[in-house]
C-alpha cells in the first residue's frame, strides 16, 4: 500500500519534473495529497516520512527540496494546513496566480 502510493508520486514526479529537476509546487502537492490518502489508509506520520526518505524521492530532489516536501506532508497530514491552502501559498511564494 505504502510503496504503491509513492510509486504514483514518482510517476507523478517524473512528468512534472523540470530540466532542473527543481520541485515544483505541482510536485509538493502530490506528496502531500499521497501522504494524505495513506494516512486515510491507517499509515502513521512516521510510516509516511520514513517513505520520503527512500528510493526515487531521495536520488531525484537536493536535500532542501526533499526536506520542503517532507514539511508540506508533515503540515497536511497533521491538517495544520490544507491541500488547497499549501497549493495556494507555494503559487504566491514562487510568484505564480493562485487556484480558486
Amino acid at each position: 500500500m505504502v510503496r504503491v502510493l509513492f510509486g504514483l508520486l514518482s510517476v507523478l514526479c517524473s512528468v512534472t519534473a523540470s530540466a532542473q529537476s527543481a520541485l515544483t509546487c505541482e510536485q509538493i502537492v502530490a506528496g502531500a495529497q499521497a501522504g494524505l490518502e495513506m494516512r486515510d489508509r491507517g499509515a502513521s506520520l512516521n510510516q509516511v516520512m520514513a517513505e520520503t526518505e527512500k528510493g526515487d524521492l531521495r536520488e531525484r530532489f537536493k536535500p532542501d527540496e526533499l526536506a520542503m516536501m517532507r514539511r508540506a506532508v508533515r503540515l497536511t497530514f497533521t491538517s495544520e494546513i490544507s491541500i488547497h491552502e499549501l497549493a495556494e501559498t507555494c503559487a504566491a511564494s514562487k510568484g505564480g496566480a493562485t487556484r480558486r
